[in-house]
């Protein structure tokens, strides 16, 4: 069972591209940081759907923040149906593919969901 379900839906942050896309580097590379010390990272899962599979490809401004997280026992999960659309399943950096099932899984059996 996932403890937090992270449900990330854009590569930005906001409805401004260029300050969101800011942003999000900003969270992503600051969160190992507020997680230091809880034992968030093997109970957390993201799952990344629609515009946020850019976040976990081979030139993703946040990649080795994402790693990071992987290696500290997080599981990242990437849309199939999302990377086949953008034609960049090829280029995935981290974490896994997962499909629509899997996901609703996960929404249903997290004790907490997470919208970025």
């Amino acid at each position: 069972m996932t403890d937090t379900l992270w449900h990330i839906n854009s590569d930005s942050l906001g409805e401004d591209r260029e300050i969101g896309g800011r942003l999000i580097q900003t969270f992503w590379n600051s969160l190992e940081e507020q997680m230091e010390g809880q034992s968030t990272f093997a109970s957390s899962t993201f799952a990344f759907i629609n515009r946020g599979i850019f976040l976990t490809l081979e030139d993703s401004p946040v990649l080795e923040a994402l790693k990071r997280l992987e290696e500290r026992g997080s599981l990242l999960l990437s849309c199939g149906t999302c990377l086949d659309y953008f034609q960049a399943k090829e280029r995935l950096a981290v974490g896994e593919v997962g499909n629509m099932a899997r996901l609703q899984k996960l929404m249903l059996s997290s004790s907490k969901v997470v919208t970025l």
